[in-house]
């Protein structure tokens, strides 16, 4: 079905290696921008919160998701920049959260970043006085998890076949996962019972998570196609920032704590970044549920965007360097409990980077990979490099 299609000729199926829920239903670009043009209409010289309050995120939202950003149009765009222009600066933007943050995000096509595509902005905007950073990114965890699998049983039940019925299992095994739970799963061929339970565990997740944070949930997925694979995993990348971003935080939290000498605090910081490292590789295991013929497809669509910009990811090996620094400098007899957690911490990092190589060479094989990298060589080489080099008892090999 997918090696048939040229860009702009989709799949007529929803599903895995389909078409997402919003474009089996067909995109209505007029109508998304006639309630644009509306509101603007109703719209004071300034935006501020009473006017957001009103903007139609839902029609524009369904076109995004039904056409995708690289085939949503000019006019729409046009649009969302006059509403752009028209939002306050400075510290009064925060009176027309959430559309500063949002309104790039739609508008990053051709060309954009690897923050952008994902809506790092707008994800990491609902922190502040009234949610502190850690407890928005733990929220935002659930939440992202939650809708991943939510986005699932929706296409399960569209479509019920066994590659959607394998995508939900895994997405389930990230919920596991993350609320701690060993429920055992039900029968892969009970897709009532499958559906049942994911319903329990989405609202499980979502109950103690804050209304800014699902409000930011909703509105960052933003594909550049209409598949429902680049929706999964855009999902998944942003759950994996966000965990990345968990993680650089408990590790500058522990680095600080060594500083102080408060060695069994850092310990304990050491030890919550492994015990959040452990969500990777079920969501590695939804990753590799997509077709490689729909990810070259995706591929093609977000040229120029790759992990290999992450900053989340490069902020916890920045921050591991100081972290070892700090381990050494206190010596090997203060600080055995520490050196236990960070050797666990090398040991699942490796690991991770082991699969996300494994997991290129089945999707993609040794073609170059993005962001000016050499695909999966690249990440055969950087594998190998443990976080915490002076501490390593033995130097770690990749295989050819």
């Amino acid at each position: 079905m997918m090696a048939a299609f040229g860009f702009g000729a989709w799949p007529d199926e929803p599903g895995v290696g389909g078409i997402g829920e919003a474009a089996a239903r067909g995109s209505d670009r007029h109508a998304a921008a006639a309630a644009v043009r509306r509101w603007l209409a109703g719209c004071p010289g300034r935006i501020g919160a009473s006017a957001v309050a009103g903007f139609p995120f839902a029609p524009v939202l369904r076109h995004y998701r039904a056409a995708g950003r690289g085939y949503a149009g000019d006019e729409l765009g046009t649009l969302l920049r006059t509403v752009h222009s028209g939002l306050p600066g400075g510290g009064a933007a925060r009176l027309a959260w959430p559309l500063p943050d949002w309104l790039p995000c739609p508008l990053d096509r051709a060309g954009g970043g690897y923050d952008g595509y994902l809506a790092l902005p707008l994800l990491e905007s609902p922190a502040g006085a009234d949610l502190p950073p850690h407890r928005a990114a733990a929220d935002l965890l659930r939440a992202l998890a939650a809708d991943l699998l939510a986005l699932e049983v929706r296409a399960l039940g569209a479509r019920p076949g066994r590659a959607e019925r394998q995508r939900v299992r895994a997405c389930l095994g990230v919920l596991a996962r993350l609320l701690d739970t060993d429920v055992a799963l039900p029968s892969p061929a009970s897709d009532e019972d499958l559906a049942d339970l994911a319903e329990v565990w989405v609202a499980e997740a979502l109950e103690p998570v804050a209304a800014r944070v699902r409000v930011v949930t909703e509105l960052s997925l933003l594909p550049m196609t209409p598949l429902h694979d680049e929706q999964m995993f855009l999902r998944c990348l942003q759950l994996f920032e966000t965990l990345y971003r968990r993680i650089g935080d408990a590790l500058v939290a522990a680095r600080d704590a060594l500083v102080r000498r408060a060695v069994d605090r850092a310990r304990v910081l050491v030890a919550e970044a492994v015990r959040l490292l452990a969500l990777s590789p079920p969501l590695h295991r939804v990753v590799t549920t997509m077709p490689p013929a729909v990810f070259a497809v995706i591929r093609a669509h977000t040229g120029g965007r790759s992990a290999v910009q992450s900053r989340g990811y490069r902020r916890i090996e920045d921050v591991s360097a100081g972290l070892q620094d700090a381990v050494v400098r206190l010596g090997e007899s203060a600080t055995s409990g520490v050196r236990a957690e960070l050797a666990r911490l090398d040991e699942a990092w490796c690991a991770m980077k082991r699969t996300h190589w494994g997991i290129t060479l089945k999707i993609i094989g040794t073609a170059p990979g993005t962001g000016g990298t050499s695909g999966a060589d690249y990440l055969r080489q950087a594998a190998a490099v443990p976080l915490f080099p002076a501490l390593a008892a033995r130097p770690l090999r990749v295989g050819a």
